[in-house]
């Protein structure tokens, strides 16, 4: 077994043709689900307190890629 060096974060090797093959392959599966809408039933699941939930709802809102942009 051939001892690969870990890459320190933000580095990549672009020579690695399975890392290369990867990346692709977990891009073009998964891109497109990091932009849907998380509905609000399940972020609700996530707090009880109303505050902190609206306060999420708000930080969510803001930074959530608009549709079709």
């Amino acid at each position: 077994m051939s001892y690969r060096p870990a890459n320190r974060p933000g580095q990549s090797v672009a020579s690695d043709p399975f890392d290369l093959w990867l990346r692709r392959s977990l891009h073009e599966t998964w891109d497109n689900a990091l932009h849907e809408r998380v509905p609000d039933d399940l972020l609700r699941l996530f707090s009880d307190d109303r505050v902190e939930w609206e306060a999420m709802k708000t930080r969510w809102l803001a930074t959530a890629p608009r549709q079709g942009s």
